[in-house]
């Protein structure tokens, strides 16, 4: 029970960071570049079809049983559409 009892707490660590990371400085940082740190990422997209792209990724991503941490949210000044999303089952880094 002791080693099962470890192995959650570091994978609640390890899951607790990025999400900290997109949940705090995704939303600070609207105009800042898209991100990926493990499960949680950040993907923007600009122009006029910017709504209309990151509404459909966002619903496909659902789809994937991805949660959804911001949602689809425009930065008017520079009119970029972004969410911050967690997939359990996409681990990349990319800063």
């Amino acid at each position: 029970m002791n080693r099962t009892s470890r192995r959650v707490a570091v994978l609640t660590g390890m899951m607790a960071l990025p999400i900290a990371a997109g949940a705090t400085i995704g939303t600070a940082t609207a105009s800042a570049d898209p991100w990926h740190y493990g499960p949680v990422y950040r993907s923007e997209f600009s122009g006029e079809a910017g709504q209309y792209l990151c509404s459909k990724a966002q619903a496909l991503e659902q789809a994937q049983q991805s949660i959804i941490i911001v949602p689809c949210t425009n930065v008017p000044d520079t009119d970029i559409w972004y969410r911050i999303v967690l997939n359990p089952f996409n681990w990349g880094w990319s800063g």
